[in-house]
C-alpha cells in the first residue's frame, strides 16, 4: 500500500514537533536539581592568626556575641548513608558553631539544629541539602546558653537521619 505525501509530510511533522516540546521540557525545568558540588583538592590547613590588639579577644575566646568558636564535622558515607558520623557532639554554652558537612552517599541529605529536645523546637541553622559524593555545606549557629541535650536531623529522612548535641 502506498502513504500518500501529505500523510507522510503531516506525521514527520508531529513528531519533529514532538521530540522538540519534550526536549525542551526536559531542558528547561523550572526548579534547580538541588545539586552542590564541592571543590576538588585538599582544604588548606587553618593558620595561626597574629596576637590580638589591645582591647581585642584572643581567637577562640569569648566574644560579645557569646562563647568561643567551634567546628564540627559531620559526615555521611556511603557504607551507611542513613546516618551521621558522628550522631552526637559537644559544644560550649552559647559557643558560635560551624558545622562543615560531608555527603559521601547519592542520597540528598542536610544537617538542621533545633534549640530544644525535637524538631518541634526553633531551627537555629541548617546547611543545604546535597547529593554526594563529595558533597559539601556548612552553616554557622549559636549554641544554646543553657546546658542540656539538643536535637539535629537530615530533614529529607527525618525519621532515620538523627543525633544529639550536648551543651556544657
Amino acid at each position: 500500500m502506498h502513504t500518500p505525501n501529505r500523510v507522510r509530510h503531516f506525521a514527520l511533522s508531529s513528531a519533529a514537533a514532538l521530540a522538540t516540546v519534550l526536549i525542551l521540557a526536559a531542558c528547561a525545568g523550572g526548579t534547580s536539581a538541588g545539586w552542590t558540588y564541592a571543590p576538588l583538592g585538599p582544604t588548606p590547613a587553618p593558620t595561626e592568626s597574629a596576637a590580638p590588639s589591645p582591647g581585642e579577644s584572643p581567637a577562640g575566646s569569648p566574644s560579645a556575641s557569646g562563647g568561643a568558636g567551634v567546628t564540627v564535622d559531620i559526615l555521611t558515607s556511603a557504607d551507611d548513608p542513613l546516618a551521621f558520623q558522628p550522631a552526637e557532639f559537644s559544644v560550649p554554652a552559647g559557643a558560635s558553631v560551624t558545622v562543615n558537612y560531608t555527603n559521601e552517599s547519592n542520597l540528598p541529605h542536610d544537617v538542621q539544629t533545633f534549640d530544644g529536645p525535637d524538631s518541634s523546637s526553633n531551627v537555629l541553622g541548617a546547611t543545604e541539602i546535597i547529593t554526594g559524593p563529595g558533597a559539601q555545606s556548612s552553616m554557622t549557629f549559636t549554641a544554646p546558653t543553657d546546658p542540656g541535650t539538643y536535637f539535629f536531623w537530615c530533614s529529607v529522612h527525618q525519621q532515620a537521619m538523627t543525633g544529639t548535641y550536648t551543651v556544657q
